[in-house]
């Protein structure tokens, strides 16, 4: 059981291992010769893994048939040439071990001589290492290599954090509003048809020009103006609330809107990110502000990016001298790191080995092996706890099977249902997880805010739901027991559950049941062959395409799971890990069967509407088109009047208000009905930093901050670094 990620974590040892004995891999190399003889590797690794197997069951057999003479002799026969060519591919495998090996060390040879830094050092950029604060960069950038025009598609985690500004920072973890370029919170008049802004009066762009009322209302006119400037989906939200924007007085601003809106300052207030603030006396002058590439931006934030690597890799950046004359400055009153790097290393190995040499200070996730390696090979390095389990865990976001609802057989709601009743939550969580992220059936994750006004109240509606299996039976498919079972496994692995299995590990979830699934499939036509593979309702063998981001560890991790569980099912599952930039792309234009993109419902605060809006059917593109330039979250290509219509009647409800919240539980309700998507658990981070050289950063003993330094309010915890006297 479980095939393919036990390969998978095989092969996962194999890299790490060669790479410790290598050093940490650099990115500015060409790696060609290096992945070939990886994958070559992997390959011989594989062949060995299904000959072990095989040999195993073939002399299991042989021993079985020891009274059959005849019988006895064939199938040892067959043990023996199983074994001869076991013996051929452990000689292949360690060939191409051999071989990986000797690529490995040439490209290690190959950086070591172009690495700039002084010593033993491999970071690309030539500044005083404790003057420099390294952070994993999620991912490698493509389309926004060199372009910091962020209004656009351009490349924004890390980004935004060191550079851009907005109105108001939502820490995701305080659950405080910090103010941004603004210095009170917003001020609306009694039918929430306008609102008022105070800015900052001491702020100033890295120019020396001082920012006020005029960047403001250029930004909103702008982006009202240019469709085309997709971040966010401001300029689609502008268009349906703004009448007017206006300056009253050189540091307010006040903002008119066609209907009753008391959401309209969200746009303003952080969660991943809020309306950047454009700098008028540059971009005033700039015709195509679309094709615009910002390739020398006068910035708003501390930080101001000096050089970067044309292949994606890295980006240097240096604090502005006058870095008090910002607002994380202001607020934190510490100048921070001089210089701060962004790099992509790769893989969780990698960013491990990277670590361990002095050349990482932080990482936003890793796997469990190389998070357990880097405490084993950092002595000065954790995560947010210090014991199990571990990783930050607070993020409000959930990770989910997504379908392509345009895409059959996955408009079909059974074939939804029957999908997620062939997942095993509970070995999905411990066996590919670690045990270390909350388990929730809804997209909403399980934080205790969130936990109080949508799980709890909704735990009896979802031990009732009922669901049609077959013509006439009706099942309940919610398991109350999965947190305490999971809290089993952990207590059999050693490790201490702090606190009761319902805060730890979640809530309840689908049960594992593949007669149940199996039901729904055959009512709608499904059959299964004489191999007991399932055929689709037209008699073609049924294959399923999942595709998944490897940088995302958890994602990749929960997409693994549900290919080995649906493969064990009875399905061809197809298992694509991605680059960003391509499973990105798929995801714009709906090319894809199920996918692994991250979801909340809901903000800190529990409202929805902010997290919803865009799964308005107005938003709605068919196949083949870039869901963005609409403003919504087309990515599920889901057309709902119904999701239509509740949105539409949150829009003008009280966001701390009874009926609002019992709106967005009905909206959910018929979001978990209709399984659009197979929410599993939600967000865990082992973000985890070395303190060699710098401390201050958050943790559970020190939550000042969100710990996640690549969401746009991620700027306070990298400003609040001193380094290590």
């Amino acid at each position: 059981m479980y095939k393919r990620y036990w390969l998978t974590m095989t092969l996962v040892v194999l890299l790490f291992a060669l790479a410790a004995c290598a050093g940490a891999a650099q990115p500015q190399v060409d790696t060609a010769a290096l992945d070939a003889a990886n994958a070559k590797a992997a390959t011989a690794e594989a062949r060995l893994a299904e000959l072990e197997a095989a040999a195993q069951a073939a002399e299991e057999e042989a021993a079985s048939a020891e009274g059959d003479a005849e019988t006895s002799e064939q199938q040892s026969a067959e043990a023996e040439a199983v074994m001869k060519e076991l013996e051929a591919a452990k000689a292949e495998a360690e060939a191409a071990k051999a071989e990986a090996e000797a690529a490995r060390a040439e490209a290690e040879a190959a950086r070591s001589q172009a690495a700039a830094p002084s010593g033993d050092s491999l970071l690309p950029v030539d500044v005083p290492r404790n003057e420099l604060f390294v952070m994993d960069q999620i991912y490698r950038f493509s389309t926004g290599i060199g372009n910091y025009n962020l209004w656009g598609t351009g490349d924004t985690p890390h980004r935004h954090a060191l550079m851009m500004e907005t109105l108001w920072y939502r820490d995701q973890e305080t659950g405080e509003l910090i103010y941004g370029v603004a210095i009170e919170d917003p001020q609306y008049n009694d039918d929430f048809t306008q609102m008022t802004v105070k800015l900052r009066d001491n702020l100033y762009w890295s120019d020396g020009v001082q920012f006020t009322a005029d960047d403001l209302v250029f930004t909103i006119e702008t982006l009202a103006a240019t469709p085309e400037l997709t971040q966010g989906g401001w300029s689609a939200q502008l268009n349906q609330f703004l009448e007017s924007v206006e300056k009253v007085d050189d540091f307010t601003v006040q903002f008119n809107l066609n209907q009753s809106n008391p959401r309209f300052h969200n746009m303003f207030e952080t969660r991943w990110n809020g309306v950047y603030m454009m700098p008028k006396h540059v971009l005033e002058e700039v015709e195509d502000l679309v094709g615009f590439k910002f390739e020398n931006p006068v910035v708003l934030g501390t930080y101001v990016p000096i050089e970067f690597d044309p292949n994606g890799f890295w980006e240097l950046f240096e604090r502005r001298e006058d870095w008090e004359r910002t607002p994380a400055g202001i607020i934190t009153g510490n100048p921070g790191p001089k210089y701060v790097l962004i790099i992509f290393y790769g893989d969780s190995a990698h960013k491990s080995i990277a670590m361990s040499r002095g050349e990482l200070d932080v990482y936003f996730d890793a796997d469990i092996e190389a998070f357990q390696a880097t405490l084993d090979t950092t002595p000065t390095a954790r995560s947010w706890y210090t014991e199990f389990p571990w990783g930050y865990p607070n993020e409000v976001s959930t990770r989910a099977l997504s379908f392509n609802l345009e895409t059959a057989p996955f408009d079909n709601k059974d074939v939804r249902w029957a999908l997620a009743l062939a997942l095993d939550i509970v070995g999905l969580q411990t066996e590919y997880i670690g045990g270390v992220a909350k388990v929730t059936p809804i997209p909403i994750p399980p934080t205790a805010n969130l936990m109080r006004l949508y799980h709890d109240p909704m735990e009896e509606w979802l031990q009732n739901l009922e669901i049609e299996i077959a013509p006439g039976e009706m099942y309940k498919p919610y398991d109350p027991t999965v947190p305490d079972r999971i809290a089993a496994w952990a207590e059999e692995q050693g490790y201490t559950v702090p606190g009761e299995p319902r805060e730890v590990f979640g809530t309840g979830w689908w049960k594992f049941d593949p007669d149940a699934a199996e039901k729904l499939l055959i009512k709608n036509g499904f059959s299964r062959d004489e191999g007991g593979q399932w055929l689709t309702p037209e008699g073609e063998p049924w294959t399923i395409e999942i595709q998944s981001p490897p940088d995302e560890n958890d994602a990749f991790r929960m997409a693994t799971a549900a290919a080995d569980m649906w493969t064990d099912f009875g399905i061809d599952v197809n298992l694509q890990g991605l680059e960003r930039s391509v499973w990105d792309q798929n995801r714009f234009v709906g090319q894809y069967q199920v996918s692994t993109p991250w979801q909340s419902f809901a903000l800190a605060s529990g409202d929805a509407w902010p997290e919803i809006r865009g799964l308005h059917p107005d938003f709605y593109s068919p196949n083949g088109e870039d869901y963005r330039p609409l403003g919504g979250n087309g990515q599920f290509r889901l057309n709902d009047p119904t999701v239509g219509e509740s949105i539409d009647a949150m829009v003008q409800l009280d966001p701390a208000s009874e009926e609002n919240l019992q709106a967005a539980q009905d909206f959910v309700k018929h979001w978990t009905e209709n399984m659009y998507f197979i929410t599993a658990i939600s967000f865990k981070k082992f973000v985890t930093w070395d303190e060699r050289y710098w401390t201050g950063f958050p943790t559970s003993e020190n939550p000042t901050y969100m710990p996640l330094y690549w969401f746009h309010g991620g700027k306070f915890a990298i400003q609040s670094l001193k380094p290590v006297e």
